[in-house]
């Protein structure tokens, strides 16, 4: 009976590494130093991803496939705390080149009591991006050249 016990949960344990296999490799890169509204945007696409049944966090570039950046810019004095102006890029790794693939890049403004909207949007554009880019590797309409 033991060895019973024993094999299920190798089974389970294998099912749910090979899970985790299937979720893309997305490497996330923060600049939000002194902004705290961007700070907590920043976090929340972190648990975002995270949360995914589609992506996971990797932990460096190179373990990507995905990228992510966010950059926000120092908020004016009256506006610390309350809204963060930001850029965001979402690229595609190139093994092959120097430079990787640009799938989407934005600004944005977000305000303390939208933080979580925000960084939900983000993560849907990622979610988004990424399933354009496997449509176009299955149609053939990602040409790499």
């Amino acid at each position: 009976m033991k060895w019973f016990v024993g094999f299920l949960v190798f089974i389970v344990c294998s099912v749910a590494l090979a899970q985790e296999n299937k979720k893309l490799p997305i490497n996330l890169s923060f600049q939000c130093d002194e902004d705290t509204v961007g700070l907590r945007v920043a976090y929340k696409i972190r648990e975002g991803v995270r949360r995914s049944s589609s992506m996971r966090i990797a932990d460096s570039y190179s373990d990507s496939l995905i990228q992510m950046s966010l950059v926000c810019l120092n908020p004016d004095t009256g506006e610390s705390g309350n809204v963060s102006y930001y850029s965001y890029a979402i690229t595609f790794v190139n093994r092959n080149g120097y430079y990787d693939y640009q799938l989407r890049h934005g600004v944005g403004t977000c305000g303390r009591l939208r933080v979580d909207e925000c960084a939900g949007n983000i993560v849907a554009t990622i979610d988004n991006e990424i399933d354009r880019l496997k449509q176009h590797i299955i149609d053939g309409s990602f040409n790499p050249s």
